[in-house]
């Protein structure tokens, strides 16, 4: 297994797998610093960072995380 770094928008993430399902390549990533996992089907690593990516955007995960780290810090 090895790992790579994506940035965008403020969002880390870390190819954690990239394997081969039923004739479908399938790529696992990590939101760095979290334990979310987004697993997508593309034809190669960029098709594949894109698609996470909008995942992140839809589900405003981005929103999400920025409103957690913000819990525990001082004003």
């Amino acid at each position: 297994m090895w790992v790579t770094s994506v940035s965008v928008k403020n969002i880390e993430l870390e190819l954690i797998e990239e394997y081969e399902l039923l004739g479908e390549k399938r790529f696992r990533f990590r939101i760095k610093g979290t334990n979310i996992v987004i697993n997508v089907g593309a034809s190669g690593l960029d098709e594949a960072k894109e698609k996470a990516m909008k995942i992140i955007e839809d589900m405003r995960l981005s929103e999400f995380l920025d409103r957690i780290k913000g819990v525990g810090q001082l004003s």
